[in-house]
């Protein structure tokens, strides 16, 4: 029998590897192109666009593997069983016990590569995120401004022009800021000097013109307003880089607190290696096909299982970090449901007469 669990192994390694690859391109990929748009509109620099990636690979993995595992399980067994190679397993006093150790190596694996992900890699990146973020709130789009062209942003309607940018401190010269506004007015800015100023505390930015004159209205008409001014402060909206909070993702496993927001963090990372264990042999309980379904009879019936049940995390995650449910169940009801069912779907597998 050694030879045929390396037989099974083979082919399973192969799928997992092949579908873990494709998954993660899409995710990526998807991931990649908002931060090129993101960058597009001034939100933040290319290079920082591929240290997001790079720092949130991790996070992708922990969610991808175990999918790429189901469906891995899913295909191999399917065609095992679609072949009729799993009647002849059956014939030669093969269960489904044994079938279920030829699987635990590679599902406990793939959990522990999981776990050592959501327990450590991605807190750590995240919080390398974190400090990122950070210090992209310190850096003005300004940073982006090129001396004598014209900068858009175009999610706060601005137009910004300097004739040079001071390479030790970041000051403008010579700053030209058109803003559209919601009313018929339009206003527009000159000044001779410009910085960003930082609020920490309010994590706001506005940028701090002086010597200059503010415009607004028409030209040539009544309400027209030109206005000198030796220094004026003018908020400037800009793009979100990232909505997520990485500061309570990125902190450590050990000092996880008891507010609703660090519980579900703590929920999540325990939860997401009990995911990959359970949906491995959930795929195995749903494998079993006839001969005429052929190997990809069970795939829609398996990713609408697989992905109600990572939903169903999520959703019970969301849930306690907007503390509407106790922290104490966790994940556990979601987990305890799939658990029977893919014991039962297990169950049913274990006569050749089934098959």
């Amino acid at each position: 029998m050694a030879i045929a669990q390396r037989y099974v192994n083979k082919e399973l390694f192969g799928l997992f590897l092949l579908i873990m690859g494709f998954l993660l391109l899409v995710v990526v990929g998807g991931r990649f192109l908002g931060y090129l748009e993101e960058a597009s509109l001034g939100s933040l620099s290319g290079t920082l666009a591929v240290m997001f990636i790079v720092y949130r690979l991790p996070e992708f993995l922990q969610i991808v593997a175990p999918i790429a595992m189901f469906f891995a399980v899913l295909l191999t067994f399917g065609r095992l069983y679609a072949e009729s190679e799993m009647v002849i397993f059956h014939a030669s006093g093969v269960g489904i016990r044994q079938v279920g150790s030829w699987l635990c190596w590679p599902v406990l694996g793939v959990s522990l590569f999981v776990a050592s992900l959501s327990l450590y890699l991605t807190p750590k990146c995240s919080h390398l995120l974190d400090e990122l973020l950070t210090e992209q709130r310190k850096i003005s789009t300004f940073d982006l401004i090129n001396p004598g062209n014209f900068l858009t942003l175009k999610q706060g309607d601005y137009t910004i022009y300097s004739e040079g940018v001071s390479a030790d401190d970041g000051v403008l010269t010579n700053i030209f800021i058109f803003e559209k506004t919601r009313i018929k007015d339009e206003i527009a800015f000159w000044a001779e000097r410009g910085e960003i100023v930082v609020n920490e505390e309010a994590k706001t930015r506005f940028l701090r013109l002086q010597k200059g004159f503010r415009y607004q209205g028409n030209p040539g008409q009544a309400d027209y307003q030109v206005i000198e001014f030796e220094s004026y402060d003018q908020e400037i909206t800009f793009g979100e880089t990232e909505s997520r909070r990485f500061d309570v993702a990125g902190k450590d496993f050990f000092r996880l607190g008891d507010s609703p927001e660090e519980a579900g963090e703590f929920h999540w990372r325990v939860g997401l290696p009990i995911f990959s264990v359970l949906s491995g042999f959930l795929a195995l309980g749903l494998s079993r096909t006839k001969s005429r379904q052929g190997r990809y009879g069970k795939v829609v019936q398996g990713a609408l299982s697989v992905f109600s049940y990572y939903l169903l995390l999520l959703f019970n995650h969301n849930a306690i970090v907007e503390d509407s449910i106790p922290a104490y169940l966790g994940l556990w009801c979601v987990h305890m449901p799939f658990a029977f069912f893919a014991f039962y779907l297990c169950r049913q597998i274990d006569s050749p007469r089934k098959v």
